[in-house]
């Protein structure tokens, strides 16, 4: 016999119980199985999480919850105004770590406005290779010379536009400006990750503590937060902080804006160290530092029932062979007491057969394909619509 399995059927010709899940419109076994009492008495939750629904049984009462729900959802948390942006995630801050450097090695802009457009602009087109700006973009940065920046970018053919054009845009005619460099999307990131640092990066600028200040101030800042550890810790050379917001003073105008910095609140008081900025971030900025990857989830994983070392086939063979017609009569006594018919998960356990999360759960497809295959069982593709088959008649 030709060994077939699940994985083999999906790249040759797939039978159609071996096809991916799909979602399935409701049906009455379905509804049957989400009000089943049996299965509540025998603490089976369809679909896990169910039965806690399940003790809602004023219908009133949970139609209540469903509003109360939908309103704080479609609301949103309540955010105290002028809150500074939540913490980075790990990918977020490679990507604008990267981005940073790239416009520092490439001095794209060479004072701290011309630095400031370069990075809304790069992040902005980060992975689609262009950036769409309007006149209203220009003066949310707050740039004195907006034509000046413009100017600082265009006349060396990194963005890809007039500055005429950008000035005189609104919403109703966006400027599409293009970054040759950028085309391709060379950092390989998505479209989330983009977006989700650009907005940390705007928010942190115009943050309440950044009001009417400049824009080598407002640089500066986020430049540090951004290089925060995930306990607010910042340890970064002063030459790279000169370089990353291109500041013409050098080391004394860092030491400037790090005084700045503190009076406002921002950092506290660095250490003692000319070369190195040292220092961290404080309560009303604790939150912009990096924030942990989460702990990964344990996999729900069970040992393997079958022997490995022998073919798919011959494992499925050992487990159904000449039990057919049992599995179609229990099949037929499960849904007599339930009303419904049984999952696959309940239907393997009961026989011994491997669950989903075994290593070696192709065997149970492989016995649910002959099942089907066979007249035995029909019902596949539908949510607990496993019913007794042709043949089992």
């Amino acid at each position: 016999m030709t060994q077939r399995t699940v994985a083999t059927d999906a790249r040759g010709s797939a039978p159609e119980q071996a096809s991916q899940p799909r979602f399935h419109k409701p049906n009455e076994d379905l509804a049957a199985a989400m009000e089943c009492e049996r299965c509540a008495e025998l603490g089976i939750s369809n679909p896990p999480g169910w039965a806690d629904r399940r003790k809602l049984a004023n219908s009133r009462e949970r139609k209540r919850k469903d509003r109360e729900y939908l309103r704080r959802r479609r609301e949103g948390p309540k955010l105290k105004p002028n809150r500074p942006p939540s913490h980075l995630n790990g990918h977020q801050a490679s990507l604008l770590h990267r981005v940073w450097a790239y416009l520092a090695e490439r001095s794209v802009g060479g004072d701290p406005d011309s630095r400031l457009l370069a990075l809304t602009c790069a992040l902005r087109g980060a992975v689609k290779g262009h950036a769409n700006l309007t006149g209203q973009d220009l003066r949310s940065l707050r740039l004195e010379d907006p034509r000046a920046a413009l100017t600082a970018l265009t006349s060396s053919g990194w963005l890809d536009t007039t500055p005429e054009e950008v000035i005189d845009s609104d919403a109703q005619n966006v400027a599409r400006c293009g970054l040759p460099d950028l085309e391709g999307n060379p950092w390989d990131t998505s479209n989330g990750i983009r977006s989700r640092t650009s907005g940390w990066v705007s928010r942190g600028l115009s943050h309440k503590k950044f009001r009417k200040k400049p824009n080598r101030l407002r640089l500066t800042g986020v430049y540090l937060a951004a290089q925060a550890d995930t306990r607010g810790e910042i340890s970064v050379p002063v030459e790279e902080v000169v370089s990353a917001c291109a500041l013409t003073g050098g080391a004394d105008e860092v030491a400037e804006m790090v005084a700045w910095l503190v009076r406002l609140d921002w950092i506290e008081e660095p250490a003692g160290d000319t070369a190195e900025v040292r220092t961290r971030l404080t309560e009303l900025t604790g939150p912009m530092s990096l924030a942990p990857f989460p702990p990964r989830t344990p996999p729900r994983d069970a040992p393997a029932t079958t022997d490995p070392d022998l073919p798919v086939s011959e494992r499925a063979d050992a487990l159904l062979s000449g039990r057919e017609a049992e599995v179609a009569r229990w099949v037929a006594d499960y849904r007599s007491e339930h009303g419904h018919g049984p999952s696959w998960s309940a239907l393997s356990v009961h026989f011994g057969w491997p669950v989903r999360q075994a290593p070696d759960h192709e065997v149970s497809q492989e016995v649910f394909a002959r099942l089907q295959e066979g007249g035995w069982l029909v019902g596949m593709g539908v949510p607990f619509g496993l019913r007794p088959g042709p043949a089992a008649s």
